[in-house]
């Protein structure tokens, strides 16, 4: 490695050991590294304004006079949500809007992912919560209710606590989605708290629905999430824009339509980055979505929002994700599920460009089990290094894209 320097870095490890992990790349190769425009934290006072300020609903308190109860969905570990920070504010309104403690009641809306344990619940919700609130995972299977079917033929089967409860509220951010266009708004209804049938109805890729990254408008996906919501009564939302480091940049409270156009405004600007010219290599880490190596095809976000290809197309992308849990959990698309791989696929997948997984936590094994190439895996990044060699040789120009989960090509 005399040869080499330490040029580059990516973000890693979100809600577990969170650092920049240097990468070192061989002193001749071009090295680019490529930042979003983030910003700063708004810090409390810009907190508590985004709660003062509410979009299209009035304020949290106000909705929760005459109410006897409330529930606050909040996403999981696969998303970078800073609920620890924002649950205090939430639910001080519902108090001093007359809902006492003890009616107020917390969901994880796992979606179709694994439950949290409860270590889990501390790191994403804080010791305090957990030490004196109601709080329960969500189950796509059990405990549901059935409230007809949208405009667009999904059944809508959502969670009976939740549809109990007199105030609804859901706690998420707003992240580049390949399907609902943005994350965040009423994409913790469904398919955040909803049955297993729902989502797949939503998430089939035989439903012809319109779809698309950091697409809102005309994306039948999220209107029909959105329908869902509707159906649900659900009052509120409170999301976040977030920087490189999960610090807040945006906070937006209220109508789950208007409120989160406003955010997906912001996120646009601070997930903006600039995209080079023609590339040899791109390396895409899945941070903030990299808890699970599955979630690393959210890492394709700067590549699908380009207006044009700029890995060339005997380029590779490599794919970095710290994988603190593994590869992950989906009761859809998972191995063997109705939208995942059901058979091991052949090797050497005719990908082009190439890819590469940079995923330490995982084995070729677990790859082939989710339809992925195995034999593309690389445990270490020494391992990503040689087989770019191999490629490349001394000439190459590589773009870095440290969390590129929260990355958007610029307009």
């Amino acid at each position: 490695m005399a040869e080499e320097a330490f040029s580059a870095w990516l973000r890693w490890g979100c809600w577990y050991a969170e650092k920049n992990l240097p990468l070192a790349f061989p002193k001749r190769w071009q090295v680019l590294m490529c930042l979003p425009q983030g910003g700063k934290d708004i810090g409390e006072a810009g907190l508590k304004a985004a709660f003062e300020r509410p979009i299209g609903t009035t304020r949290l308190r106000e909705l929760a006079k005459g109410r006897r109860s409330a529930i606050i969905v909040v996403d999981d570990l696969t998303r970078p949500t800073p609920a620890a920070r924002l649950l205090p504010f939430v639910i001080g309104e519902l108090v001093d809007g007359g809902i006492p403690t003890e009616r107020i009641r917390i969901l994880i809306g796992i979606a179709a992912h694994h439950p949290l344990n409860r270590e889990q619940m501390v790191r994403k919700l804080g010791k305090d919560i957990i030490a004196h609130f109601w709080v329960q995972n969500h189950c796509p299977f059990e405990n549901l209710d059935y409230l007809g079917t949208t405009r667009n033929g999904t059944p809508i089967y959502l969670n009976g606590e939740f549809l109990r409860a007199d105030l609804k509220v859901c706690v998420g951010s707003i992240l580049p989605h390949g399907h609902a266009g943005f994350g965040g708004g009423a994409k913790l209804v469904l398919p955040g708290v909803a049955g297993i049938e729902s989502i797949y109805h939503n998430h089939r890729p035989d439903n012809g629905f319109r779809k698309g990254m950091a697409l809102t408008e005309g994306n039948i996906a999220r209107e029909d999430m959105e329908e869902a919501a509707v159906m649900a009564g659900l009052d509120a939302i409170v999301n976040v824009v977030l920087n490189p480091r999960r610090g807040i940049v945006g906070c937006f409270v209220g109508h789950f339509v208007d409120a989160h156009r406003a955010g997906c405004e912001l996120a646009r600007r601070a997930y903006a980055t600039p995209i080079p010219d023609e590339v040899d290599v791109a390396v895409l880490s899945a941070y903030p979505k990299d808890s699970e190596v599955y979630q690393c095809v959210n890492a394709f976000a700067p590549l699908s929002s380009a207006p044009k290809r700029f890995v060339h197309e005997e380029g590779t992308i490599v794919f970095a994700s710290a994988g603190s849990e593994g590869m992950g959990t989906h009761y859809l698309a998972g191995p063997g599920m109705r939208l995942g791989a059901r058979r091991k696929v052949a090797p050497r997948l005719n990908h082009r460009p190439q890819r590469l997984y940079f995923a330490p936590t995982v084995n070729a094994h677990d790859l082939w089990q989710w339809g992925w190439d195995g034999e593309a895996l690389c445990q270490s990044w020494r391992e990503v290094v040689r087989r770019l060699r191999e490629r490349y040789g001394n000439e190459c120009r590589i773009a870095v894209f440290p969390c590129a989960a929260m990355q958007l090509a610029k307009a």
